[in-house]
C-alpha cells in the first residue's frame, strides 16, 4: 500500500469516526432533552439548539426532535409557528403504535395550526382523531378541545364536549366533575335559570361533595354565580357565598380577595349599597397588592368600585373608567412586552449556543487529550507524594519518639529522688523496650538517646510490648493516692484500656508526646482519646477533666 492510500484511509477513518461521535453528541443531547423536557423545558429548548435537525439519521430521532421541541416552546409560553414538522412526529409514534407520544404529538400539532389561525382547522383534527381511538385515550383529547372551547369562549362548543366526557367517564365522582363544568357556559350562554337548575340537582345527588370541602364550596361559588345573574335571584346569591366564605377557615388573604370581589357585585345586584361598601372596605384591610397579584381582578374591583360611587353620588367618573382601561391595556402591553423579552433571550442564546458548537466539539476531544494526560501525571504525582508524604510521616514520628523519650531520660535523670513523677519516669524507662527500636536507627542521635536511658534505667531487659501497665498501675496506684484503682471502681466499663492509660500518664503530668511516644499513638490520636474521655464524662472542651477525677466534691 502506498503512503498516499494510507494516508486517504487514515483521513477517512478519522472524518467517519468524527462524524459518528457528533452523531452520538447529538443522539444524547435529544435524549437528555426529551427527559428533562416536562420539568425544565428551559433547559430542554437550549439542549435541542445544538441539534441540526437535517443531520439526524434516523425517523425516531427527527419524531423525537419534533416533538420535544413543540412541547418545549409550548411549556414556556412560546409561540407553535416554527413547529413545521410536527407532523413528522404524528405519523412516526402513530405508525410505531406509541399512545402517548402519539396523544401528544397530535395536541402539538393542534397548537400549532392554532398559532397560525387555523382554529377550526386545529379543533376538526383533534375531533377526527378521537373517533379513530380508544374510549380511554378519548378523553385527554377531549380535555383538550374543551380548553380550546373556553379560551374561544365558543361556549356552545363547549357543552357539546362536555356532555361527551360526561358519557366517557368511569364513575359519578368524574361525572359529577364534569357536570359542575357546564355552569359557566350555561350562564355566559344566558342560560342562567338552567345553570340554577343544574346545581340544585348536583346538591341533591348522593355523590354530592361534603358540606365544607372544597368540592362544595367551588359548587356552592358556582352556584352563587348562577344566581347572581339575575336581580331578583342576586340576595340569595350573596348569602350562598357569604356563607362559602364562611367555611373557608384560615384561608389567605389572596384567596378570600377572590370572594369579595364578586360579593361586591352581589350586594350591588340586591341592592344592598351598604353590603357593597363592607366589603369593598374588607379588601382594603386585607395586606396583600391586588393589582400586583392578579391586574385582571384588581381591574374588575376598580369598575365595582366606580359602580358604587355612583350609587352614592348619581355620577359616573370617566377619569377613572379612561385609568382603568388604560391600566388594563398597559398591564397588556407589560405582558407582551416580557413575552417578547423571554423569546429573544432564548433566540440569543440559541444564537450563542449555535456559535459555540463547532467550537465545543473541538475543545471537548483537545481537553479529553489533555485530560488524560493530567490524569495519568496527576496519578504519578499522587504516588510520589503518597510514598514521600508516608516516609516524612513516619520520620516526623520517630523524631517526636526520639524528642519526648529523650526529655523523659533528661527529667528523670535531673529530679530529686523522692520527687512523684521522677519515680514513676524511671520505673517506666526500667521495662520500656525502647532500647531495641532505638538500635534498629543507630544515628547518633539515638545512640545517645540509649545511653541517657541506659544510665538512668539501670536495666538491660527488653519487653514485647512499650511498657507493662500491669506493673505499672501498681506503681500509679502507690504513687497518685490509688488513682487507677479508683478509676477502675468509679467508672466500671466507661473507658477504654487505651483511656485508662492516657489518663493515668495524664495524671502523673506526662505531656502529649511523652504519652504518644509511651502508648505507641500519635499526638493527634491522643488528642482524639481526650476528646473521647472529655464526651464520657460530660465535660466542656475547656474542662480539665484530670482536675474532675482528682476532686474530692465531683459527682
Amino acid at each position: 500500500m502506498s503512503i498516499r492510500n494510507f494516508i486517504k484511509i487514515s483521513l477517512l477513518v478519522f472524518s467517519l469516526s468524527f462524524m459518528a461521535s457528533c452523531g452520538r453528541e447529538q443522539s444524547k443531547a435529544l435524549e437528555i432533552a426529551a427527559n428533562i423536557v416536562d420539568e425544565r423545558p428551559d433547559s430542554a429548548y437550549i439542549l435541542l439548539k445544538k441539534v441540526d435537525f437535517n443531520s439526524l439519521i434516523g425517523d425516531e430521532d427527527k419524531a423525537r426532535y419534533a416533538l420535544t421541541h413543540a412541547k418545549a416552546n409550548r411549556y414556556l409560553g412560546r409561540s407553535l409557528v416554527t413547529d413545521t414538522i410536527i407532523p413528522i412526529a404524528v405519523k412516526y409514534f402513530k405508525d410505531k403504535g406509541d399512545t402517548i407520544a402519539y396523544l401528544e404529538s397530535v395536541i402539538a400539532y393542534a397548537h400549532h395550526l392554532r398559532s397560525i389561525d387555523r382554529k377550526d382547522d386545529a379543533f376538526s383534527f383533534i375531533d377526527s382523531v378521537v373517533c379513530n381511538i380508544p374510549e380511554t385515550n378519548q378523553m385527554t383529547l377531549n380535555q383538550e378541545l374543551l380548553g380550546f372551547s373556553f379560551s374561544d369562549k365558543d361556549y356552545s362548543r363547549s357543552l357539546d364536549i362536555i356532555e361527551r366526557q360526561i358519557r366517557l367517564a368511569e364513575d359519578n365522582n368524574e361525572r359529577f366533575n364534569f357536570e359542575i363544568k357546564k355552569i359557566t357556559p350555561l350562564v355566559a350562554l344566558g342560560r342562567s335559570s338552567d345553570a340554577v337548575a343544574l346545581c340544585d340537582s348536583l346538591f341533591a345527588l348522593p355523590e354530592a361533595p361534603e358540606t365544607g370541602s372544597a368540592e362544595w364550596i367551588y359548587l356552592r361559588v358556582n352556584y352563587a354565580a348562577a344566581l347572581g345573574e339575575r336581580r331578583e335571584t342576586s340576595t340569595k346569591a350573596a348569602n350562598i357565598l357569604k356563607d362559602a366564605i364562611g367555611q373557608m377557615n384560615g384561608a389567605p388573604a389572596e384567596k378570600l380577595a377572590e370572594f369579595y370581589v364578586p360579593m361586591i357585585n352581589l350586594q350591588l345586584n340586591s341592592g344592598n349599597i351598604k353590603g357593597a361598601d363592607e366589603y369593598a372596605d374588607l379588601i382594603g384591610s386585607l395586606d396583600i397588592d391586588l393589582f400586583y397579584r392578579d391586574p385582571v381582578a384588581a381591574s374588575y374591583l376598580e369598575f365595582l368600585k366606580i359602580v358604587l360611587d355612583y350609587e352614592h353620588t348619581g355620577a359616573l367618573s370617566l377619569s377613572r373608567l379612561s385609568n382603568t382601561a388604560l391600566s388594563l391595556r398597559r398591564v397588556s402591553n407589560d405582558l407582551a412586552t416580557k413575552r417578547q423579552e423571554r423569546d429573544d433571550a432564548l433566540e440569543t442564546s440559541y444564537d450563542l449556543s449555535r456559535r459555540n458548537y463547532e467550537l465545543t466539539i473541538e475543545r471537548q476531544r483537545m481537553w479529553l487529550l489533555i485530560a488524560a494526560v493530567m490524569l495519568v501525571a496527576l496519578m504519578l504525582i499522587g504516588i510520589i507524594y503518597m510514598v514521600a508524604h508516608r516516609r516524612r510521616q513516619k520520620l516526623i514520628e520517630a523524631e517526636e519518639r526520639i524528642e519526648a523519650l529523650t526529655q523523659l531520660s533528661k527529667a528523670a535523670a535531673a529530679s530529686s529522688a523522692d520527687d512523684k513523677q521522677t519515680l514513676l519516669k524511671k520505673a517506666l524507662l526500667q521495662q520500656i523496650g525502647i532500647i531495641r527500636t532505638f538500635a534498629e536507627s543507630p544515628t547518633t542521635q539515638n545512640q545517645e538517646a540509649l545511653r541517657k536511658i541506659s544510665n538512668v534505667g539501670n536495666s538491660d531487659y527488653i519487653s514485647d510490648t512499650l511498657v507493662n501497665w500491669q506493673e505499672l498501675y501498681p506503681v500509679i496506684d502507690e504513687l497518685y493516692d490509688s488513682f487507677h484503682a479508683k478509676l477502675i471502681k468509679d467508672y466500671p466499663g466507661v473507658f477504654s484500656e487505651r483511656e485508662i492509660q492516657i489518663l493515668c500518664l495524664l495524671r502523673a503530668d506526662f505531656s502529649t508526646k511523652e504519652i504518644g511516644v509511651l502508648i505507641q499513638q500519635t499526638s493527634n490520636s491522643v488528642y482524639v482519646s481526650k476528646t473521647s474521655i472529655r464526651k464520657k464524662l460530660n465535660l466542656p472542651p475547656k474542662d480539665d477533666f484530670i482536675a474532675f477525677l482528682t476532686a474530692s466534691n465531683r459527682p
